[in-house]
């Protein structure tokens, strides 16, 4: 079995040196095709695989186009919800491309010139922009409107949301491009480092976009759309990276804050210490990135004075702990204060964004802080994380090489193109048969049984 983490791309070869009676001669191991990585485990969101054989590791985004970046999408695939007029066109305005477009049927009534795009996931998003074709064929619209929804269900079972306009034409439109910046109001009273205090963000959840026509115009059509949004969310994808989510309370929605559903959350409740009620997460990335923003979304029932309170943040690159203290998180992992947010402050605030200096993390630990003698009510709707640069660190495993036949080895060797920083570890298995015993344990370390198992949420199991 073979180890590696890696920092940028690489190719290995591993050789032997096998004695047989008198007469030493070398076998080797090649991986320098793409392919030949493919039976390796690793998080395959996070490693690159090059067309030469080499590895690295993935570009986090910023301010990207949520529309059009695959890689996000893939926990809910999107794409277009609702469409009426040139329907089979429609695709068109999100396939990345300016030379194609949808171009209303001028024969349809205007009340059909209208359509919906699904992004597969909530995004905090900056600006939409609408791009028009530059061609004598077609011309941009000159009225219009754009709404925007965050994807909650207020009719679960007419899959009905809540849209809200985040642009219209003033005027007759003749640019070939039209932007709509976004923004929330949230004036909270929320305080601590890194927290912004600004009662204006600029940013919006945003999972549904409808555009609609406001006049009948033969002719009009529009090429794109685009939504900025903040960066490529990590907290998307995390389990299937290999990660994980422990929690101390609601344990069957412990990765409700983290799957880009504004439907889904993780409820906050009791009036006890933080330590004895459970109010705590402890998130496994899956892999170490260079993070520098948060964004916490929360929703507390309106009808209760309830309190969000105060919380406490801290990170961890992955270093196991030396020692143990009261003041620090309990774990194997060291973790490092990122901040202290007082949040008792008059309005109650729903959004808490958080910007700091990039700083490599993996591990991330969640939780209350003081004692209160006041019922805390809330629930965490989304828990974005963002990065920059390149992935920090990815582990890579290789499965078992058979040798073939039983060998006696005296020497093995390696050779690979490793930038600073990446290491290899080989290790070797006598014998030439294996026992294999299964063995079920929660995310905590605890052994349970296959049946116990099989109830956990896929957050709370570690692999058999």
């Amino acid at each position: 079995m073979r180890k590696q983490r890696l920092l940028r791309p690489i190719t290995a070869i591993a050789l032997w040196t096998v004695t047989a009676s008198t007469v030493a001669f070398a076998e080797e191991f090649r991986i320098e095709h793409k392919a030949d990585w493919d039976t390796w485990s690793f998080p395959r969101s996070v490693v690159a695989q090059h067309d030469d054989g080499s590895i690295g590791l993935q570009l986090v985004g910023k301010a990207i186009n949520a529309v059009t970046v695959k890689s996000s999408r893939e926990p809910i695939p999107g794409g277009v919800r609702f469409a009426f007029s040139a329907a089979e066109s429609v695709e068109n305005v999100i396939d990345g491309r300016t030379d194609t477009w949808w171009q209303p049927d001028p024969e349809d009534p205007i009340e059909d010139w209208w359509f919906e795009v699904d992004l597969g996931r909530m995004v905090y998003a900056t600006e939409i922009r609408l791009i028009f074709p530059d061609t004598t064929a077609a011309e941009p619209f000159r009225n219009f409107s754009v709404y925007i929804s965050n994807g909650e269900r207020y009719n679960a079972a007419k899959d009905l949301s809540s849209f809200y306009r985040a642009g219209r034409t003033i005027r007759p439109n003749e640019g070939r491009v039209v932007e709509f910046s976004l923004q929330t109001i949230d004036p909270g009273g929320g305080t601590g480092d890194y927290l912004s205090l600004s009662d204006t963000l600029r940013f919006a959840p945003v999972q549904y976009i409808r555009f609609i026509a406001e006049e009948h115009q033969p002719g009009a059509a529009l090429a794109e759309i685009e939504v900025t949004a903040i960066g490529e969310n990590l907290a998307l994808g995390s389990i299937d990276r290999g990660g994980s989510i422990r929690v101390g309370t609601d344990v069957q929605n412990s990765a409700s804050f983290s799957d880009g559903d504004h439907n889904t959350k993780w409820t906050v409740t009791g009036l006890n210490s933080w330590i004895e009620e459970g109010h705590y997460l402890a998130w496994d990335l899956g892999a170490a990135y260079w993070l520098d923003r948060m964004v916490i979304e929360v929703s507390v029932p309106g009808h209760r004075t309830l309190y969000v309170e105060d919380f406490e943040i801290s990170t961890s690159d992955g270093t196991p702990v030396d020692g143990l203290t009261i003041d620090r998180v309990q774990s194997e992992f060291d973790y490092q204060l990122l901040t202290q947010v007082d949040a008792t402050g008059s309005p109650v605030q729903h959004w808490f964004d958080l910007s700091f200096p990039l700083r490599k993390a993996r591990h991330i630990f969640f939780h209350r802080v003081n004692f209160s003698n006041i019922r805390v009510w809330y629930t965490m709707l989304e828990y974005a994380v963002y990065g920059e640069g390149y992935a920090a660190e990815a582990e890579m495993t290789s499965g078992y090489i058979d040798l073939g036949r039983a060998k006696s080895i005296r020497t093995l060797t390696w050779d690979a193109d490793l930038p600073e920083g990446t290491y290899m570890e080989i290790r070797s298995q006598t014998g030439d048969s294996f026992v294999v015993e299964k063995k079920y344990f929660r995310k905590s370390g605890d052994e349970v049984s296959e049946a116990q198992w099989n109830k956990l949420p896929k957050s709370q199991k570690l692999d058999v």
